[in-house]
């Protein structure tokens, strides 16, 4: 199927290129079939920088479906922000080396975020800007802008500030505000949210989760991205469910979350976008006070475990089966501290068959603290041909009109 998809792109590329192609006398001895190869094999930073070099690289990478079909070769990148910054910095992977190594298994590699002491440190660059506005200025204190990340895109929201809610593109710095919520008349004990994708409509989805426990009520609000509603969704309040984890993992066509019970005891819950119903599924067990990450790595649903020393990956062999959790993986290593784990985070590196730990170190740095890293695709396809809908007013952050 992805092959098919690349194919049509490309015919459909090719094609228009070629007509731009004879009005220049540029590359006219080169065809555009060979150009096309070469840009959809490069990393996202260099295609940017190639864009600035004439006018008909520029055109020729923001064509619309030269776009799309790069988007089906790029592989999973890593982005990481400090967590009261709007800067994002993109960590990509070298392509090439994937093929010497895809029959290996699965290795691992730690690094550590801007510590200049450090062999495996690693460079922040380039940098991405989203449209948040200075963190201390919202209620006069620093809170926290979660991102989300699908399919090209990040959802920005904040827990304190109903109007942060908005979908961007982080690489070309369009963003759309999404409309403003109900408000919810008395208050909630926890707010959860996720970011996903409806391959048969092919529409972005938002939700947001809000838990009352006191009357053991959950309220589930749902956008479509493009509309100018949000829309309430009826659930059974599952049974003895006490807590979902604030971060959600969109796979298979359903966001995921962590739920834990009056046990302690902990399982997936799944939202699927087709039926509009939860379901749960068993996880592996776990000692007290091991973290746990869920997240989409080869096709299939993932988790993380660690804690101390040991980090451990869990894969599910047969989607829904609470009983197919199989490890693929287990690291330890001594560089990892307690006291590091709460910003240490992994990050997959598909092409390269990779699982690679970013570790903050707590140092007296200017950005010390903690950190976010997000798995992303990154893409250059233009937000109206992605957001269908009507409701589509698409701004962008390095526009001199945009008041962020």
């Amino acid at each position: 199927m992805t092959k098919m998809i690349r194919s049509l792109f490309q015919c459909f590329f090719v094609c228009r290129m070629r007509k731009l192609q004879k009005r220049k006398s540029c590359f006219a001895s080169l065809p555009v079939d060979v150009i096309t190869e070469i840009f959809v094999r490069l990393p996202m930073k260099s295609v940017l920088i190639c864009r600035c070099v004439c006018k008909y690289w520029n055109t020729f990478i923001y064509d619309s479906n030269f776009a799309k079909l790069l988007f089906t070769y790029t592989p999973t990148c890593t982005m990481i922000r400090h967590l009261h910054s709007g800067i994002f910095h993109l960590v990509e992977y070298d392509r090439i080396e994937w093929h010497e190594r895809r029959n290996n298994p699965l290795c691992c590699s730690v690094f550590e975020v801007l510590d200049p002491n450090s062999n495996n440190s690693i460079k922040l660059d380039p940098k991405f800007e989203i449209p948040i506005p200075d963190p201390k200025s919202i209620q006069g204190r620093r809170v926290y802008v979660d991102v989300l990340s699908c399919n090209g895109l990040f959802y920005l929201s904040c827990s304190m500030d109903r109007d942060i809610s908005l979908v961007c593109n982080p690489i070309t710095g369009e963003f759309i505000r999404l409309p403003k919520q109900p408000p919810i008349l008395r208050p909630y004990e926890q707010i959860s949210w996720g970011f996903g994708f409806h391959p048969k409509t092919n529409q972005y989805k938002v939700m947001r989760i809000y838990i009352f426990k006191h009357d053991r009520r959950m309220v589930v609000e749902m956008h479509t991205v493009g509309t100018s509603t949000w829309i309430n969704i009826e659930v059974d309040y599952p049974k003895n469910l006490i807590h979902v984890l604030n971060h959600s993992a969109y796979f298979n066509g359903a966001l995921h979350w962590i739920g834990i019970d009056v046990d302690g005891n902990d399982s997936i819950w799944a939202f699927n976008f087709d039926t509009e119903r939860f379901q749960s599924f068993s996880m592996p067990p776990k000692d007290q006070g091991t973290k746990v990450r869920i997240f989409e790595f080869r096709g299939s649903l993932c988790l993380i475990y660690f804690n101390d020393l040991l980090v451990t990956m869990w894969m599910m062999k047969r989607y829904g089966d609470g009983k197919s959790w199989a490890p693929i993986f287990q690291y330890t290593n001594s560089s990892i501290t307690t006291s590091q784990l709460p910003s240490c985070i992994g990050s997959l590196d598909r092409k390269n068959q990779e699982f690679r730990i970013f570790v903050t170190p707590w140092c007296d740095f200017k950005a010390h603290g903690k950190f976010q890293i997000i798995h992303h695709v990154p893409t250059l396809i233009p937000l109206k041909d992605i957001i269908i809908g009507d409701n589509v007013e698409v701004q962008n952050i390095y526009s001199p009109d945009n008041p962020n």
